[in-house]
């Protein structure tokens, strides 16, 4: 960390956040073999006893900070358009989930699946997969309203367009835009459910 945070006296959800923010920063600063407590709460302006208080080891606290910072980000969308639907989720995803120090610290922590294999297997099982679950649940609403044909939601289709959102940020060093998520609407997910307009009859 550049520089020393003055330490503020704060209590409650105001100094959870405090800490939860510092931990993204520092992951995505420092990596996770470099993280410790003490440079957490540095950065967050608190001591190391609050800290020490609640989580036994880092990767608690890890678990803990990315829960909290993915916990808005897996509702089902339910906007009465399919097409609509799955591009609120992708939006999610590139901007919210793979975009600034929350997307720096998921890199981060599932770049150790080998010296940290089971940390990594809980964030993915525990916090990844409910978007995929998200997805599923939006597209199961969307057959319920009769927008696609009973049977063709499946795993693979729900796992397909983020895996390519995934693929073009591993090769391009950035997520996709606007237009490249319309393409993986339009061109993979919605003709694999069945949809073969570019845009779906509501």
């Amino acid at each position: 960390m550049s520089e020393q945070v003055k330490k503020v006296r704060r209590r409650g959800q105001a100094l959870l956040d405090a800490i939860y923010q510092a931990v993204l920063a520092e992951l995505a600063e420092v990596g996770f073999r470099r993280l410790t407590m003490e440079g957490i709460a540095a950065r967050a302006g608190t001591g190391r006893m609050p800290l020490y208080r609640r989580w036994d080891t880092p990767e608690a606290l890890v678990l803990d900070a990315l829960a909290g910072a993915l916990a808005a980000t897996r509702a089902p969308v339910d906007t009465g358009d399919v097409r609509e639907d799955l591009l609120a989720h992708f939006r999610t995803m590139t901007g919210q989930i793979m975009a600034g120090d929350l997307g720096a610290a998921l890199g981060a922590v599932m770049g150790e699946r080998l010296h940290h294999p089971e940390l990594v297997a809980t964030v993915r099982d525990r916090l990844l997969r409910p978007h995929l679950d998200a997805i599923e649940a939006s597209l199961r609403r969307a057959a319920a309203r009769g927008q696609l044909a009973e049977g063709v939601v499946s795993a693979e289709v729900c796992a397909a367009g983020p895996a390519l959102i995934t693929v073009h940020h591993l090769i391009n060093g950035a997520p996709p835009g606007e237009a490249e998520l319309a393409a993986i609407v339009d061109n993979l997910v919605l003709p694999a459910l069945g949809v073969t307009s570019a845009r779906s009859s509501g």
